[in-house]
């Protein structure tokens, strides 16, 4: 079994969902973004959602953006990004998934990309902005050194093409919230429900909602709704925003505490 089989099987017998936290490699700078992977592991983070930083993030709302454009200008660069990964992998044995863009992997090559992504750890990748029907080559590279592929579904997603992206995933899907970009709200697109449950009669992979969650509250609710995973990335974020220039120590104690706090919200599916 791979890292995401054993950590999915081993939530399911227990009665919980996975709860995966998102930042983006080198924000606000390596060091502290090390700190920061370290304090949602310590947290209990089932699986790492890792950003790499891209200077046209389409898919991302305005948080997750300045923290992009804080890491780019922080310096991480292909070696950088990757010694990172290889040092949380050395810390912790969850599974790691990359959220990136296209060109950040045509820069290297598919096969250089994967090569080195497998080599230092990560077991799947998400390009936001490449269609499953365009990943051809990109899926045959990341097959070939055993990454698993993630796509996206959305309540938009008609039956045929929601079938075709299940049957070429490996991780998990992908299950958006919400449309348009991500970013905190205050409620919960009601679609959801239904995408799941349209899901599930597509796929028996696991089903992780992200986009839109931002409390506790909406982790648990997906969670009860049929979600195997939850995936908050701008709530968090924007804590490491509005606390970058502060001490790694106390930005970590507060990540910590609030991935504690979301963590036990997974917890739902065994009430």
């Amino acid at each position: 079994m791979n890292r995401y089989e054993t950590t999915f099987d081993r939530l399911k017998r227990a009665g919980e969902a996975a709860f995966i936290p998102f930042a983006v490699a080198g924000d606000p700078d390596l060091d502290m973004s090390e700190a920061i992977f370290r304090a949602y592991v310590d947290g209990g983070a089932d699986i790492l959602e890792i950003g790499y930083p891209f200077s046209d993030p389409i898919a991302d709302g305005p948080v997750n953006q300045r923290a992009a454009m804080r890491a780019v200008g922080s310096g991480l660069d292909h070696r950088s990004f990757f010694d990172l990964v290889s040092r949380l992998r050395a810390y912790t044995d969850i599974p790691f998934g990359v959220l990136l863009y296209t060109n950040t992997v045509l820069h290297l090559g598919y096969e250089e990309f994967c090569r080195k992504a497998a080599r230092a750890g990560i077991d799947s990748i998400l390009a936001a902005d490449m269609p499953p029907e365009e990943s051809g080559e990109f899926s045959a590279a990341m097959k070939k050194y055993g990454i698993g592929r993630v796509f996206i579904v959305s309540e938009l997603t008609p039956e045929e093409r929601m079938n075709y992206i299940c049957d070429n995933i490996d991780a998990f899907v992908y299950v958006v919230s919400r449309l348009g970009t991500t970013g905190t709200g205050e409620s919960l697109d009601s679609n959801v429900k239904n995408t799941l449950r349209r899901l599930k009669k597509a796929t028996a992979r696991p089903l992780a909602v992200g986009f839109g969650l931002s409390t506790p509250g909406h982790v648990k609710t997906v969670c009860r709704e049929g979600a195997d995973g939850a995936i908050v990335g701008s709530a968090l974020v924007s804590v490491i925003e509005a606390n970058c220039d502060g001490n790694k120590q106390n930005i970590s104690r507060i990540l910590r505490e609030m991935v504690e706090k979301f963590k036990v919200a997974t917890r739902s599916k065994a009430d």
